[in-house]
């Protein structure tokens, strides 16, 4: 094999391509493809780029060289690809606009290899993009249930959500979303840890900036029903969506706590905009159950000028509830059905700015 490798080099250095470390990155891919030969291990190869741009022209110019060429392009990643191919308007748009850090970070343990892609920061939303390759099938609970997340080196455990998206049996890609933002200074280094099932681990460090581009436009709207007492206070626009800030009351205890509070939001245009996740707490003040969050919403359309908005409680049907300590132990509990019927608020407009 070390006989090709002089005339596959001059088929990459044929290349024109307008980024000085292309070379060294190609280099480092040979090498790399050369000594898996020698060890006979039949490992997939996972390279990360400086920039989106450069991945686009190797595959574009990969059609005129030899097919070894191809087959090593093929296994690049494209950096951002998790947030723009998301199907999430928010995620896709902040991608577009380039407002989101570009991370590209790959380690491989085990023959498992996991890329932190992209993250986007800003007062509606924290959300962290990544993707896993192995030599194996990668099972649905490979990740147990997620990463572990710190902030300037300490364990971070406010609320989140955590989501796969299966590429193929041995592709999948992966967002975390932070709902709970409280707390959090405008820059620090985000640690993220993963840990399988089999006890791999991969640790990743990158430095966070808020993104400033949010508007806030004051609602405080109020309404009674059922008892229960709705304000919306305020709403935050930014591209990666709306963040609708509330807070309800009731005297009936461990009413709050079985329910689900959401919104329906429908623009001037009848376009619906999808609820995502949000962070909540509730507690007992005063003979009162208090429940106090936030609900991300899908961003609005250039054209939109007002929202109409349908806040609604669905209680839960039953089922098993699974919580997550800092040291990634699970505790599992069932849920019996909550037979209460689903309540819905009267509709309110919102005009945007």
């Amino acid at each position: 094999m070390t006989d090709k490798i002089p005339s596959f080099k001059e088929e990459i250095d044929n290349i024109h391509v307008p980024f000085d470390k292309l070379d060294a990155i190609i280099s480092k891919t040979i090498h790399e493809n050369h000594q898996r030969g020698k060890k006979s291990l039949r490992m997939k190869m996972v390279y990360s780029l400086s920039s989106v741009a450069v991945a686009s022209i190797l595959f574009v110019s990969s059609a005129t060289v030899s097919p070894a060429m191809a087959n090593i392009v093929s296994k690049i990643p494209i950096i951002g690809a998790v947030f723009s191919e998301s199907g999430d308007p928010g995620l896709e748009k902040v991608h577009e606009q380039g407002l989101t850090n570009l991370i590209g970070d790959t380690k491989n343990t085990g023959g498992t290899s996991i890329t932190l892609d992209e993250v986007f920061y800003d007062g509606t939303r924290f959300t962290i993009g990544f993707s896993i390759i192995s030599e194996n099938i990668i099972e649905k609970s490979y990740l147990s249930s997620g990463p572990e997340i710190k902030i300037n080196g300490q364990a971070f455990s406010n609320a989140s959500t955590y989501s796969e998206t299966k590429i193929s049996p041995t592709h999948r890609t992966g967002i975390i979303n932070i709902d709970s933002l409280d707390d959090l200074p405008e820059s620090f280094t985000l640690g993220v840890n993963f840990t399988s099932v089999d006890g791999k681990q991969w640790d990743y460090s990158t430095p966070v900036s808020m993104k400033t581009e949010v508007e806030y436009l004051t609602i405080n709207h109020s309404q009674t029903v059922e008892d229960i007492n709705l304000t919306v206070s305020d709403l935050e626009i930014s591209a990666a969506g709306l963040r609708f800030n509330f807070n309800a009351d009731t005297e009936k205890i461990n009413y709050l706590t079985n329910g689900y509070l959401d919104f329906k939001v429908i623009d001037d245009k009848g376009n619906e905009l999808i609820s995502h996740s949000g962070g909540s707490q509730i507690q007992n003040v005063d003979g009162k159950e208090e429940l106090t969050g936030s609900l991300l919403i899908d961003p609005i359309t250039d054209n939109a000028k007002t929202l109409t908005v349908i806040p609604y409680i669905n209680f839960h049907q039953g089922g098993t509830s699974v919580e997550v300590d800092l040291k990634g132990n699970e505790t599992k509990t069932n849920i019996q059905p909550f037979n209460e019927t689903d309540i819905e608020f009267k509709s309110f407009t919102v005009t945007l700015p």
